[in-house]
C-alpha cells in the first residue's frame, strides 16, 4: 500500500511541476494570456520559458497575432509616464535577471527601456510581483507598439512575453538603447547557470540592481 502510494505522489508531482516552475507576466495582459480581453485562443503554457532552438521567439510566437482582433492595445501609455508590470507564478528558481523592452517593427528589435540584474523575479515571493519602469520620452507614439517583459533565468532558460500598448506624446525615437539581451535558444548566448546571475553586458542608463546574494557574471559566446 505504501509503495503505491508514495508512487501516485511522485507522479503527481511529475504532473504538478510544470504548472508550478515558472513565472510570467500578468499585467499588462500578453498576447494569448487568458487575462487579454482580446484573446480568442488561451495559451495554455504560457508560464513555460521559450523553446530552445528558438522557434516561437519572439514573444512565444504569439506576434502572429500582431494585425488581428487578438492584437488589439490593452493599454495606453504616455511617452515619459510611470509604469508597472506584474509577474504571477511560483516559481521563481530563486532568481535571474530580467529586462523590460519596446519593439516598433513587429518583434524583429527590442529597444530596451530597464535592466534588473539580479534578484529578478524576486527570489523569495512568488506571485503578484510588481516591477516599476519609466516609457523613455523619447519613445515614439504608435498603436502596435510591443511591451517585452524577458527573463534570463539561473537554469539557462529564457522567457519573453508581449502585451501590445499604444503609446501617445511620442517623441523623436529609441533607437540609441541597447538591444534586448536573448540568450539560451541557440543563438550562440549563454546565461550564467546556477552559481550567478547575469550581468547585462549593456543594460542601459536605467538600471535597478538585485539584492547582491549571487555574483553577477557576464554571459558567453556571441551576446
Amino acid at each position: 500500500m505504501y509503495t503505491k502510494f508514495f508512487a501516485f505522489m511522485i507522479l503527481g508531482s511529475t504532473f504538478l511541476m510544470p504548472a508550478l516552475g515558472h513565472m510570467n507576466m500578468k499585467s499588462p495582459p500578453p498576447l494569448q494570456h487568458r487575462d487579454n480581453p482580446f484573446t480568442q485562443t488561451v495559451d495554455e503554457i504560457y508560464e513555460f520559458p521559450l523553446k530552445k532552438d528558438g522557434s516561437d521567439y519572439p514573444c512565444k510566437g504569439h506576434i502572429n497575432a500582431l494585425g488581428t482582433p487578438e492584437g488589439k492595445p490593452v493599454a495606453t501609455w504616455a511617452a515619459g509616464s510611470a509604469q508597472t508590470f506584474t509577474l504571477e507564478g511560483s516559481g521563481t528558481h530563486f532568481g535571474g535577471s530580467c529586462q523590460a523592452s519596446l519593439s516598433y517593427d513587429k518583434g524583429k528589435t527590442f529597444k530596451v527601456i530597464k535592466s534588473w540584474p539580479g534578484s529578478c523575479p524576486n527570489r523569495e515571493s512568488g506571485s503578484d510581483q510588481t516591477f516599476n519602469f519609466n516609457i523613455p520620452k523619447e519613445a515614439p507614439s504608435g498603436d502596435e507598439v510591443i511591451f517585452a517583459w524577458t527573463w534570463n533565468n539561473r537554469e539557462r532558460e529564457f522567457f519573453q512575453n508581449c502585451a501590445v500598448v499604444t503609446i501617445t506624446g511620442g517623441g523623436a525615437g529609441i533607437s540609441s538603447l541597447p538591444d534586448v539581451l536573448v540568450s539560451n535558444i541557440e543563438n550562440g548566448c549563454l546565461s550564467p547557470l546556477t552559481t550567478a546571475e547575469l550581468k547585462y553586458p549593456n543594460p542601459g542608463t536605467v538600471v535597478e540592481l538585485g539584492d547582491g546574494q549571487y555574483p553577477l557574471v557576464l554571459p558567453t559566446g556571441n551576446c
